[in-house]
């Protein structure tokens, strides 16, 4: 399942609170949307500085991967039990979710047989 970049998901989203995203270029991104300097044009998700699990990487390049990211502390990760998806974490540097759920319509078969390959390969 992946996440949808709307309205809803961008009020419950907490990337613009993470340490990770205290960058000069995040912040001015933000002030720029709170300003409506963007005009009335829709916003491109690669170009919104929050939502990373629905739109993938930040563009900017001071972002600090030393700091611990709070995507498991948003609503919108235990809700879509992101947990299980590909990345767990880090959205803003790794990349949009893809959901995984085990079982049901989710189920990726040829995810979860890579996951094993990847953490039970043999060693003699």
């Amino acid at each position: 399942m992946e996440i949808e970049f709307n309205v809803e998901n961008i009020e419950k989203c907490r990337c613009l609170e993470c340490k990770v995203q205290k960058s000069q270029c995040v912040h001015d991104k933000a002030i720029l949307l709170q300003e409506g300097a963007l005009g009335s044009s829709l916003i491109e998700p690669k170009e919104f500085p929050a939502l990373h699990c629905a739109s993938g990487i930040e563009h900017c390049p001071d972002l600090d991967r030393k700091e611990e990211c709070l995507c498991r502390n948003c609503p919108i990760y235990a809700e879509n039990d992101l947990e299980t998806g590909t990345p767990t974490l880090y959205f803003c540097l790794d990349g949009s979710s893809t959901s995984c759920c085990l079982g049901g319509e989710n189920f990726d078969e040829e995810r979860v047989a890579e996951t094993l390959r990847h953490y039970y390969r043999r060693t003699d």
